[in-house]
Protein backbone atom coordinates (compact mmCIF):
# COMPACT_ATOMS: atom_id res chain seq x y z
CA UNK A 1 0.00 0.00 0.00
CA UNK A 2 0.75 3.30 -0.70
CA UNK A 3 1.65 6.14 1.64
CA UNK A 4 -1.01 8.48 0.26
CA UNK A 5 -3.13 5.40 -0.11
CA UNK A 6 -2.49 4.47 3.28
CA UNK A 7 -3.21 8.36 4.26
CA UNK A 8 -6.81 8.18 2.51
CA UNK A 9 -8.01 4.74 4.52
CA UNK A 10 -6.87 6.41 7.68
CA UNK A 11 -9.11 10.14 6.71
CA UNK A 12 -11.73 7.63 5.45
CA UNK A 13 -12.20 6.26 8.74
CA UNK A 14 -11.54 8.92 10.57
CA UNK A 15 -14.87 9.99 8.27
CA UNK A 16 -16.68 7.11 9.43
CA UNK A 17 -15.88 6.83 13.40
CA UNK A 18 -19.30 8.40 15.31
CA UNK A 19 -18.97 11.63 16.45
CA UNK A 20 -20.03 12.67 20.01
CA UNK A 21 -23.03 14.16 19.89
CA UNK A 22 -23.34 17.89 20.52
CA UNK A 23 -24.72 19.44 23.56
CA UNK A 24 -28.34 20.67 23.07
CA UNK A 25 -28.84 24.21 22.25
CA UNK A 26 -29.99 26.29 25.18
CA UNK A 27 -32.45 28.94 25.54
CA UNK A 28 -33.05 31.76 28.42
CA UNK A 29 -36.35 32.44 28.46
CA UNK A 30 -36.73 34.57 31.83
CA UNK A 31 -35.11 35.58 34.48
CA UNK A 32 -38.00 37.57 36.09
CA UNK A 33 -38.97 35.41 38.97
CA UNK A 34 -36.70 35.25 41.85
CA UNK A 35 -35.76 31.21 42.74
CA UNK A 36 -38.61 29.72 40.46
CA UNK A 37 -39.74 26.17 41.58
CA UNK A 38 -42.82 25.24 39.62
CA UNK A 39 -43.72 25.59 35.76
CA UNK A 40 -46.94 24.98 33.86
CA UNK A 41 -48.02 25.66 30.77
CA UNK A 42 -51.61 26.99 30.18
CA UNK A 43 -52.51 28.10 26.31
CA UNK A 44 -49.67 28.83 25.54
CA UNK A 45 -48.19 30.69 28.38
CA UNK A 46 -45.32 29.68 30.71
CA UNK A 47 -46.51 29.85 34.51
CA UNK A 48 -43.63 30.23 37.01
CA UNK A 49 -43.73 29.92 40.74
CA UNK A 50 -41.73 32.03 42.78
CA UNK A 51 -40.39 29.15 45.92
CA UNK A 52 -38.72 32.16 48.24
CA UNK A 53 -36.31 31.64 50.48
CA UNK A 54 -36.43 30.32 53.91
CA UNK A 55 -35.47 33.02 57.19
CA UNK A 56 -32.82 32.69 59.12
CA UNK A 57 -29.03 33.80 60.65
CA UNK A 58 -27.05 31.42 58.32
CA UNK A 59 -28.19 31.75 54.73
CA UNK A 60 -31.47 32.88 54.66
CA UNK A 61 -33.12 36.31 53.35
CA UNK A 62 -33.13 39.46 55.39
CA UNK A 63 -36.19 41.85 55.89
CA UNK A 64 -34.68 43.82 53.10
CA UNK A 65 -35.27 41.51 50.32
CA UNK A 66 -38.85 40.67 49.20
CA UNK A 67 -38.13 37.27 47.24
CA UNK A 68 -41.72 37.18 46.50
CA UNK A 69 -42.42 33.34 47.76
CA UNK A 70 -45.82 32.65 46.43
CA UNK A 71 -45.86 34.63 43.71
CA UNK A 72 -47.06 33.02 40.25
CA UNK A 73 -46.15 35.32 37.40
CA UNK A 74 -46.98 34.73 33.46
CA UNK A 75 -43.89 34.52 30.84
CA UNK A 76 -44.03 34.32 27.16
CA UNK A 77 -42.19 31.28 26.29
CA UNK A 78 -41.21 32.72 22.91
CA UNK A 79 -39.24 35.52 24.41
CA UNK A 80 -35.63 33.53 24.08
CA UNK A 81 -32.16 34.22 23.83
CA UNK A 82 -29.27 31.67 23.27
CA UNK A 83 -27.00 31.14 25.97
CA UNK A 84 -23.16 31.98 25.49
CA UNK A 85 -20.82 32.20 27.78
CA UNK A 86 -20.29 35.43 29.02
CA UNK A 87 -23.31 37.55 27.51
CA UNK A 88 -25.54 39.46 29.89
CA UNK A 89 -29.26 38.21 30.16
CA UNK A 90 -30.81 40.77 27.64
CA UNK A 91 -33.48 43.39 28.74
CA UNK A 92 -36.01 41.47 26.98
CA UNK A 93 -35.52 38.34 28.48
CA UNK A 94 -34.90 40.02 32.04
CA UNK A 95 -38.45 41.81 31.81
CA UNK A 96 -39.75 38.76 30.17
CA UNK A 97 -43.35 38.12 32.25
CA UNK A 98 -45.85 39.93 34.94
CA UNK A 99 -47.31 39.12 37.90
CA UNK A 100 -50.22 37.27 37.51
CA UNK A 101 -51.33 35.96 41.39
CA UNK A 102 -49.94 37.09 44.49
CA UNK A 103 -50.21 34.89 48.45
CA UNK A 104 -52.99 36.22 50.36
CA UNK A 105 -53.48 35.35 54.05
CA UNK A 106 -55.30 33.33 54.10
CA UNK A 107 -55.04 30.76 52.99
CA UNK A 108 -50.90 31.27 53.76
CA UNK A 109 -49.07 32.36 55.96
CA UNK A 110 -47.23 34.68 55.31
CA UNK A 111 -43.58 36.05 56.64
CA UNK A 112 -43.55 38.39 59.71
CA UNK A 113 -41.27 40.98 58.37
CA UNK A 114 -40.72 42.33 61.82
CA UNK A 115 -40.07 38.63 63.28
CA UNK A 116 -36.46 38.87 65.14
CA UNK A 117 -34.59 36.95 64.58
CA UNK A 118 -36.11 35.65 61.24
CA UNK A 119 -36.25 31.92 62.40
CA UNK A 120 -38.47 33.01 65.56
CA UNK A 121 -40.95 32.79 62.58
CA UNK A 122 -41.66 29.19 62.42
CA UNK A 123 -44.95 28.75 60.77
CA UNK A 124 -44.76 30.54 57.37
CA UNK A 125 -45.97 29.09 54.23
CA UNK A 126 -42.98 29.09 51.50
CA UNK A 127 -43.83 27.56 48.51
CA UNK A 128 -41.61 24.35 48.03
CA UNK A 129 -41.65 22.56 44.48
CA UNK A 130 -43.91 22.47 42.13
CA UNK A 131 -46.92 24.21 40.22
CA UNK A 132 -49.39 22.24 38.76
CA UNK A 133 -52.64 23.22 36.56
CA UNK A 134 -55.63 21.17 36.37
CA UNK A 135 -57.76 21.92 33.84
CA UNK A 136 -60.80 20.20 35.42
CA UNK A 137 -60.89 22.28 38.38
CA UNK A 138 -59.05 25.47 36.07
CA UNK A 139 -57.01 25.54 39.36
CA UNK A 140 -53.25 25.95 40.17
CA UNK A 141 -51.79 23.58 43.11
CA UNK A 142 -48.43 24.44 45.16
CA UNK A 143 -47.10 22.48 47.66
CA UNK A 144 -45.97 24.54 50.75
CA UNK A 145 -43.75 23.93 54.10
CA UNK A 146 -42.27 26.17 57.00
CA UNK A 147 -38.83 26.30 58.14
CA UNK A 148 -35.52 28.21 58.57
CA UNK A 149 -31.52 28.34 57.80
CA UNK A 150 -29.32 27.59 60.58
CA UNK A 151 -25.33 26.88 61.29
CA UNK A 152 -23.88 23.64 62.08
CA UNK A 153 -21.50 24.68 64.90
CA UNK A 154 -19.01 21.59 64.51
CA UNK A 155 -18.67 22.20 60.61
CA UNK A 156 -19.77 26.09 60.23
CA UNK A 157 -22.36 24.88 57.58
CA UNK A 158 -25.62 25.98 56.44
CA UNK A 159 -28.11 23.02 57.30
CA UNK A 160 -32.25 23.42 56.55
CA UNK A 161 -34.15 22.85 59.64
CA UNK A 162 -38.37 21.77 58.95
CA UNK A 163 -41.04 22.82 61.00
CA UNK A 164 -44.37 20.58 61.72
CA UNK A 165 -46.06 22.99 59.22
CA UNK A 166 -46.93 21.94 55.31
CA UNK A 167 -50.05 22.66 53.55
CA UNK A 168 -51.14 22.17 49.75
CA UNK A 169 -52.66 25.50 48.42
CA UNK A 170 -55.20 25.91 45.28
CA UNK A 171 -55.33 28.77 43.26
CA UNK A 172 -58.31 29.40 41.89
CA UNK A 173 -58.95 30.84 38.02
CA UNK A 174 -62.52 31.15 38.11
CA UNK A 175 -62.89 33.18 41.20
CA UNK A 176 -59.11 34.40 41.30
CA UNK A 177 -59.02 33.32 44.81
CA UNK A 178 -56.25 31.05 46.78
CA UNK A 179 -57.41 27.80 48.79
CA UNK A 180 -56.09 25.41 51.30
CA UNK A 181 -56.02 21.57 50.19
CA UNK A 182 -54.81 20.25 53.07
CA UNK A 183 -52.67 21.79 56.12
CA UNK A 184 -50.96 19.98 58.36
CA UNK A 185 -50.94 22.38 61.99
CA UNK A 186 -47.40 22.61 64.14
CA UNK A 187 -49.62 22.14 67.00
CA UNK A 188 -50.34 18.77 66.02
CA UNK A 189 -46.38 17.73 66.33
CA UNK A 190 -46.00 14.30 64.22
CA UNK A 191 -49.06 13.04 64.56
CA UNK A 192 -50.29 12.22 60.35
CA UNK A 193 -52.85 13.25 59.83
CA UNK A 194 -53.30 16.20 61.58
CA UNK A 195 -56.57 16.15 63.45
CA UNK A 196 -59.41 17.97 62.44
CA UNK A 197 -59.19 21.35 63.80
CA UNK A 198 -62.44 22.70 64.87
CA UNK A 199 -61.62 26.57 65.10
CA UNK A 200 -60.79 27.55 61.49
CA UNK A 201 -61.90 24.21 60.06
CA UNK A 202 -58.46 23.50 58.44
CA UNK A 203 -58.44 19.86 56.42
CA UNK A 204 -56.51 17.23 57.75
CA UNK A 205 -52.39 17.17 57.18
CA UNK A 206 -51.53 13.46 55.53
CA UNK A 207 -48.12 15.04 54.29
CA UNK A 208 -44.90 15.90 56.16
CA UNK A 209 -42.73 17.75 53.53
CA UNK A 210 -45.15 17.74 50.47
CA UNK A 211 -42.64 17.61 47.97
CA UNK A 212 -44.95 17.21 44.39
CA UNK A 213 -48.57 17.08 43.42
CA UNK A 214 -50.25 16.10 40.15
CA UNK A 215 -53.60 16.07 38.85
CA UNK A 216 -55.10 12.75 37.21
CA UNK A 217 -58.89 12.65 36.28
CA UNK A 218 -60.72 13.41 39.03
CA UNK A 219 -57.74 12.91 41.46
CA UNK A 220 -54.78 15.05 42.67
CA UNK A 221 -52.29 12.49 43.66
CA UNK A 222 -49.19 14.17 46.33
CA UNK A 223 -46.22 12.96 47.95
CA UNK A 224 -44.26 13.70 50.89
CA UNK A 225 -40.52 13.47 51.29
CA UNK A 226 -40.15 13.28 55.13
CA UNK A 227 -42.99 10.94 55.73
CA UNK A 228 -43.03 9.20 52.71
CA UNK A 229 -46.55 8.90 51.22
CA UNK A 230 -48.58 8.93 48.33
CA UNK A 231 -51.95 10.65 48.88
CA UNK A 232 -54.67 11.64 46.65
CA UNK A 233 -57.67 13.96 47.03
CA UNK A 234 -61.29 13.95 44.95
CA UNK A 235 -61.64 17.11 43.21
CA UNK A 236 -64.78 16.09 41.60
CA UNK A 237 -67.16 18.45 44.38
CA UNK A 238 -64.55 21.36 43.50
CA UNK A 239 -64.85 20.85 39.59
CA UNK A 240 -68.27 21.92 39.88
CA UNK A 241 -67.96 24.40 42.69
CA UNK A 242 -65.05 26.50 43.50
CA UNK A 243 -65.99 27.20 47.00
CA UNK A 244 -67.05 23.45 47.63
CA UNK A 245 -63.98 23.06 50.24
CA UNK A 246 -61.14 21.40 51.28
CA UNK A 247 -61.49 17.92 49.09
CA UNK A 248 -61.22 14.72 51.00
CA UNK A 249 -57.60 12.57 51.30
CA UNK A 250 -56.85 9.02 51.33
CA UNK A 251 -53.10 7.49 51.33
CA UNK A 252 -52.31 5.20 48.45
CA UNK A 253 -49.21 4.39 49.03
CA UNK A 254 -47.31 3.93 52.65
CA UNK A 255 -44.71 1.12 53.98
CA UNK A 256 -45.87 -1.21 51.30
CA UNK A 257 -42.12 -0.43 49.45
CA UNK A 258 -39.53 -0.25 52.28
CA UNK A 259 -37.10 0.33 49.19
CA UNK A 260 -38.78 3.69 47.92
CA UNK A 261 -38.40 6.51 51.09
CA UNK A 262 -38.18 10.65 50.15
CA UNK A 263 -41.21 10.56 47.80
CA UNK A 264 -40.58 13.45 45.37
CA UNK A 265 -41.52 13.43 42.14
CA UNK A 266 -44.77 12.73 40.09
CA UNK A 267 -45.56 11.51 36.26
CA UNK A 268 -48.05 10.11 34.48
CA UNK A 269 -48.16 8.07 30.83
CA UNK A 270 -50.19 5.38 29.10
CA UNK A 271 -52.25 4.25 32.64
CA UNK A 272 -48.95 4.12 34.77
CA UNK A 273 -47.93 6.41 37.74
CA UNK A 274 -44.32 7.34 38.28
CA UNK A 275 -43.02 7.96 41.36
CA UNK A 276 -39.41 8.92 42.30
CA UNK A 277 -37.36 9.46 45.72
CA UNK A 278 -35.02 11.62 47.04
CA UNK A 279 -33.64 9.53 50.15
CA UNK A 280 -33.45 6.06 47.92
CA UNK A 281 -33.25 7.54 44.85
CA UNK A 282 -35.15 5.10 42.46
CA UNK A 283 -38.37 5.73 40.48
CA UNK A 284 -40.98 3.26 40.10
CA UNK A 285 -44.27 2.87 38.79
CA UNK A 286 -48.21 1.30 39.83
CA UNK A 287 -50.49 0.21 37.27
CA UNK A 288 -53.96 2.87 37.13
CA UNK A 289 -57.12 1.73 35.75
CA UNK A 290 -59.42 3.75 33.67
CA UNK A 291 -61.21 5.73 36.11
CA UNK A 292 -56.94 6.20 37.51
CA UNK A 293 -57.45 4.33 40.77
CA UNK A 294 -54.49 2.10 41.62
CA UNK A 295 -54.84 -1.90 40.21
CA UNK A 296 -52.36 -3.00 43.13
CA UNK A 297 -50.51 -0.19 44.80
CA UNK A 298 -48.28 -3.17 46.99
CA UNK A 299 -47.68 -3.92 43.22
CA UNK A 300 -44.20 -1.58 41.86
CA UNK A 301 -42.02 -2.21 39.01
CA UNK A 302 -38.89 -0.06 39.32
CA UNK A 303 -37.82 1.85 36.30
CA UNK A 304 -35.01 3.61 37.41
CA UNK A 305 -31.89 3.86 40.13
CA UNK A 306 -29.85 6.81 40.90
CA UNK A 307 -27.36 7.41 43.95
CA UNK A 308 -29.14 7.14 47.02
CA UNK A 309 -28.34 8.92 50.15
CA UNK A 310 -24.76 9.09 51.67
CA UNK A 311 -24.75 9.56 55.51
CA UNK A 312 -20.63 10.53 54.75
CA UNK A 313 -20.68 12.88 52.46
CA UNK A 314 -25.20 13.53 53.26
CA UNK A 315 -25.26 13.71 49.31
CA UNK A 316 -28.15 11.64 46.78
CA UNK A 317 -28.90 12.21 42.95
CA UNK A 318 -31.72 14.07 45.12
CA UNK A 319 -34.30 14.12 42.28
CA UNK A 320 -36.88 16.48 42.33
CA UNK A 321 -38.86 16.29 39.13
CA UNK A 322 -40.14 14.48 36.14
CA UNK A 323 -42.03 14.86 32.80
CA UNK A 324 -42.34 12.75 29.70
CA UNK A 325 -42.55 14.08 26.65
CA UNK A 326 -44.25 13.24 23.19
CA UNK A 327 -42.36 10.09 22.76
CA UNK A 328 -42.55 8.29 25.68
CA UNK A 329 -38.81 9.74 27.20
CA UNK A 330 -38.73 10.73 30.64
CA UNK A 331 -36.92 13.76 31.58
CA UNK A 332 -35.59 12.79 35.55
CA UNK A 333 -33.63 16.63 37.28
CA UNK A 334 -31.16 15.52 39.64
CA UNK A 335 -31.19 19.08 41.75
CA UNK A 336 -27.21 19.78 42.56
CA UNK A 337 -25.22 20.47 40.39
CA UNK A 338 -28.40 20.18 38.00
CA UNK A 339 -28.48 17.95 35.78
CA UNK A 340 -30.99 15.94 33.25
CA UNK A 341 -31.27 12.36 32.94
CA UNK A 342 -33.48 10.90 29.99
CA UNK A 343 -34.52 7.55 29.12
CA UNK A 344 -37.53 5.31 27.82
CA UNK A 345 -38.87 3.52 31.14
CA UNK A 346 -38.97 -0.06 31.14
CA UNK A 347 -38.94 -2.22 33.74
CA UNK A 348 -37.07 -5.01 32.08
CA UNK A 349 -33.89 -2.64 31.77
CA UNK A 350 -33.74 -0.90 34.36
CA UNK A 351 -32.12 2.82 33.72
CA UNK A 352 -28.69 2.20 36.18
CA UNK A 353 -27.41 5.69 37.10
CA UNK A 354 -25.51 4.81 40.20
CA UNK A 355 -21.81 5.65 39.94
CA UNK A 356 -21.45 7.73 36.75
CA UNK A 357 -22.79 4.82 34.96
CA UNK A 358 -25.31 6.81 32.70
CA UNK A 359 -24.34 10.44 31.46
CA UNK A 360 -26.72 13.72 31.77
CA UNK A 361 -28.57 13.87 28.71
CA UNK A 362 -28.34 17.85 29.43
CA UNK A 363 -25.66 18.68 32.16
CA UNK A 364 -26.88 22.14 32.95
CA UNK A 365 -23.89 23.29 35.62
CA UNK A 366 -21.59 22.42 33.25
CA UNK A 367 -23.74 24.41 30.37
CA UNK A 368 -24.37 27.72 32.82
CA UNK A 369 -21.94 27.81 36.17
CA UNK A 370 -19.84 30.94 35.85
CA UNK A 371 -15.90 30.42 35.66
CA UNK A 372 -15.70 32.24 39.38
CA UNK A 373 -18.95 30.30 41.15
CA UNK A 374 -18.17 27.74 43.54
CA UNK A 375 -21.34 26.63 44.27
CA UNK A 376 -22.95 24.50 41.70
CA UNK A 377 -26.16 25.50 39.85
CA UNK A 378 -28.83 23.71 41.54
CA UNK A 379 -32.16 22.87 39.33
CA UNK A 380 -35.48 21.78 40.41
CA UNK A 381 -38.38 21.46 37.78
CA UNK A 382 -38.78 20.57 33.94
CA UNK A 383 -41.91 20.77 32.30
CA UNK A 384 -42.19 19.60 28.45
CA UNK A 385 -44.21 21.05 26.17
CA UNK A 386 -45.07 20.87 21.90
CA UNK A 387 -41.30 19.85 21.61
CA UNK A 388 -39.84 22.29 24.15
CA UNK A 389 -38.32 21.27 27.60
CA UNK A 390 -38.49 24.08 30.10
CA UNK A 391 -35.77 23.49 33.10
CA UNK A 392 -35.56 26.01 36.22
CA UNK A 393 -32.27 27.28 37.96
CA UNK A 394 -31.77 29.09 41.26
CA UNK A 395 -30.17 28.99 44.15
CA UNK A 396 -31.73 30.93 47.35
CA UNK A 397 -28.41 30.88 49.28
CA UNK A 398 -26.98 33.39 46.67
CA UNK A 399 -30.33 35.31 46.59
CA UNK A 400 -29.29 37.95 49.34
CA UNK A 401 -26.18 39.16 46.96
CA UNK A 402 -29.39 39.93 43.87
CA UNK A 403 -28.71 36.79 42.31
CA UNK A 404 -32.61 35.41 40.26
CA UNK A 405 -33.34 32.24 39.14
CA UNK A 406 -33.23 31.78 35.45
CA UNK A 407 -36.02 29.31 32.99
CA UNK A 408 -34.14 27.82 30.27
CA UNK A 409 -35.33 25.67 27.60
CA UNK A 410 -33.41 23.14 25.05
CA UNK A 411 -35.07 21.77 21.98
CA UNK A 412 -36.51 17.94 22.17
CA UNK A 413 -34.87 15.93 19.84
Amino acid sequence: MTRSLAILVVLACVAAAPSAPAPPRLERVTTIAPYPRGLAMVDGELYVLCRGRVRGAAGGVSASVDDEAGTIYVVDPNVTEPVVRGREVSDAVRGNGRVYARPTQPPFRLWDRAADPPESDRETDRPYCTLRYDAATDSFYVCAFSGIDKTVTDTDRVAFAKNRADAILRYDRRTNRWYDVERHEIESGARYPAPAVAIDGSPRGWLEGPDNCLAIGSWLYAVAKDNSVLVRYDLRELQADPEAGPPPGEVVLRGQATFMEGHSALAYRDGWLYVGTRTTSVIARMKLDENFDPVDPSTLEVVARFDPWDRVTGRSANLTDMDFDDAGRLYVVSASPARIYRFTPDPQRVFDARAGRADPWLDLDALTRSDDAAEPVKSENVLHHDGWLYVTTGNGYHYQAGAHGTVYRVRVQ
